[in-house]
Parts: C-alpha cells; structure tokens; sequence
C-alpha cells in the first residue's frame, strides 16, 4: 500500500503524536509498504527531505500563534494534490484536526480513497482549550464549539482510531454512526536495551542519585506542572533526599521555575529542558529515575509514559481512565490535582525498595504490549479492510 501521514505539528518540536506516527511510519515502510510524511514548513525543516528512508513532503505555511508549533496551511493545495497523485496514495491517515487533516479529508473525497484519522489529543480539555480563550469562563462554550468543530472531520473520515479506550468511549458516545477503533501508539522497545550505566549517567548529570525522579514533557498549562512542582516540594521537606529532574520545554516554564524559586526547593527541582528524543531513550535518564512522576489529567495515551515503561520504571500518576489504562501493578495513583497525596505517594516509592523493585517488574512485563510491530500490524490491517470496502464503495 501507499501511505500518507499529515502531521499538523512536526520537527522541532517534539511530542508524543510527533513519536508514535513516526514509529508507525517507520514499520510500515519496513514491512513494505510505500510511506510519505505530510508535514508544515518551518525553516528548521528546510533541508529535510527523507527520514530513515520516507520521503518529508513540506506543505508552505504560516504561524498561527494559537498553540506552539502548530500552523496554518491551504487545505486546498494544488503541489500537494500533485504529489499525492504522483506517489500513488491510496491511504490518508492524519493525526489531528486542522487545515492539513483537511487536505487529507479533500483529496480522499475527490479520488475515493480511504480517510483515517487518529484521535490522539484531549483538545476538549479545559487547559488545552485555555490557549483559545483567556478567561474560564468561555471554556465550557468553546468547548461545545469544539466539539462541533471536530465532528467536522470525525464524520468525513472512514475510519476513526484511538490509541486509549478511554477516549474511544468518549468518541462512540458523540459520534455512535462512527467505525471507531483502539490500537494503542507503539514504540521501538529494541532502543531501550542501550543505556548507559549508572555511573557514567553520573558522569554527566553529577547531582543524579537513587532518589531521582523524572517528568519529561512539555512545560505547559495542559500537563499541571504545579501540581507536579508542589507536590515534590511537600514530600521534600520530609525527605531532604529527594529530587525532581524535569525534561522538556514550553511556554510555561519561566513561570514554573519562578515557582520552585519562591518554595525553596530550586536545588532539588531541575529544569533540563530539552534533550534530543533518542538522545534521552538511550541516555540513561530515564532507566535511573526512581520513578516517572506526572500530575496532567488530560491524557489519551502519552508517550512519555509509554516510554518510562519500557525502561522499567514505577509511575506515580493521576487516577484518571487514560493513566489507569496504562497501569498493571506497576504505578501508585492519587486524586487528580491532590498535592499531599502526591507527596505521599513519592515518599513511598522514594524509601519503601521493595514497592520500587515490584513495581518495576511489572512495568518491564508491560512493556511487549507497546511493541511497535505488533501495531504496525494492527494498522495493516484496518488500512485493507478500509481499502476494500472504500474499492467496492467506488
């Protein structure tokens, strides 16, 4: 088959959709198949023209200053028309709702091909929905508007996936006349074989010790970095020990660091920023934590997580469906937004070993489940079962 992904937000930035549609790419093509990126223009992506051998198609663009990284293209694109054609694409699979989801939604429509969309971002949520809107008190009507504008490309797809079965749920109960289907994201789990040790992960990061903890994402209102800040500064001042590394960047995090400053606690909370996606998988960071710690609530199926389990480690998260979904006897939960329970549950995994040793176990058993193959496979299959029905249809 012929396959086209369109990648509202791409290179630079980096973030979870970024990762899994990459992944799934990559297997694709392995097995095969035909694969092309469809992505915005940006300058730092200029001479970027194949990534470990698909071919980057770029769609000129403007920002759009409504969220970082995402920008505005012509749905209507005569090039990209072109280059579709050209490629032979029989498959759209786009990844979120915007103008290029759009062009996806055109060409499919006017040369009956099949239109697959994953849902893989809680755009309905209040702190995502506050980078539209100022004031709280228009949420809960940007919201209905959201939805609606949605439904836009959730009914002119053919087939709709979620990688979490919380957000399926939540997309059968709007849209019931809708094919919708879970397949979780998938991930490279060969890649987390290579860390580095220990002592040479000290080496450079001399402040690390075994009662670091991790947060890798974006500095932004959507994950609940205050509550994530607060919580380790709570089980700090019982714990002299403990330490929080933060990795990732984003609009929020002069205001974050501005937190740790006025609780104290600036030796002990570190922002790293950003580091190089494989760069991080393999640099020891992430399979020395003592644990992933994350307080966001508006999840589908993060990445980040995904990626914590495969290097074996605890997760301390918010008891929400998404995070739930993600847990086998290898996570502590508190009540979303809950400061001191977080507190409490970092000080368990912090001095208790044994709860440490069992908890990582079972994230290590966990981890097959993300096998990027398996869900190529998975994709496969739904993409030729929508094909031949979209064949017969035409």
């Amino acid at each position: 088959m012929n396959i086209a992904f369109f990648i509202e937000v791409f290179y630079p930035e980096i973030n979870g959709v970024i990762t899994a549609t990459l992944d799934l790419a990559r297997n694709l093509s392995e097995r095969g198949h035909k694969v092309i990126l469809v992505v915005p223009y940006n300058k730092h992506i200029a001479d970027l023209e194949w990534i470990e051998g698909i071919r980057v198609v770029k769609v000129a663009s403007i920002p759009t200053f409504i969220y970082p990284g995402i920008k505005w293209t012509w749905p209507w694109s005569p090039k990209l028309f072109r280059t579709l054609h050209s490629e032979k694409i029989e498959i759209l699979h786009f990844t979120g709702p915007w103008t290029l989801g759009f062009s996806a939604i055109l060409y499919g429509k006017m040369y009956s091909r099949p239109i697959v969309q994953t849902f893989h971002t809680m755009l309905n949520e209040d702190t995502y929905l506050q980078y539209l809107v100022k004031r709280r008190t228009l949420v809960p009507i940007v919201r209905a508007l959201s939805w609606w504008y949605f439904g836009l490309y959730i009914r002119h797809s053919d087939v709709i996936t979620s990688p979490s079965r919380f957000a399926k749920k939540v997309l059968q109960e709007r849209f019931p006349q809708k094919e919708i289907h879970h397949i979780s994201n998938g991930i490279d789990v060969s890649i987390f074989k290579n860390a580095r040790s220990f002592e040479d992960l000290q080496k450079q990061y001399p402040f690390f010790h075994r009662k670091t903890f991790l947060f890798v994402g974006r500095i932004g209102l959507e994950k609940s970095i205050d509550v994530l800040i607060q919580g380790f500064s709570r089980a700090m001042h019982r714990d002299p020990d403990i330490q929080l590394l933060l990795v990732g960047d984003g609009p929020n995090r002069r205001e974050m660091e501005r937190l740790v400053e006025a609780l104290g606690v600036k030796e002990r909370i570190r922002f790293l920023g950003k580091i190089p996606h494989q760069k991080l998988l393999t640099s020891g960071l992430i399979h020395h934590a003592r644990g992933f710690v994350t307080a966001s609530v508006t999840e589908n199926q993060p990445m980040t997580v995904i990626e914590a389990i495969c290097c074996g480690l605890p997760l301390i998260v918010p008891k929400v469906s998404s995070m739930e979904e993600l847990s086998e006897k290898n996570a502590l939960f508190f009540p979303p937004g809950d400061i001191d329970a977080l507190g409490d549950r970092i000080l368990q995994l912090a001095e208790d070993d044994t709860l440490f040793h069992e908890l990582a176990a079972a994230s290590h058993r966990l981890a097959e489940r993300f096998d990027g193959e398996r869900i190529a496979q998975q994709f496969e299959d739904l993409y030729r079962s929508a094909f031949n029905r979209k064949g017969k249809i035409s």
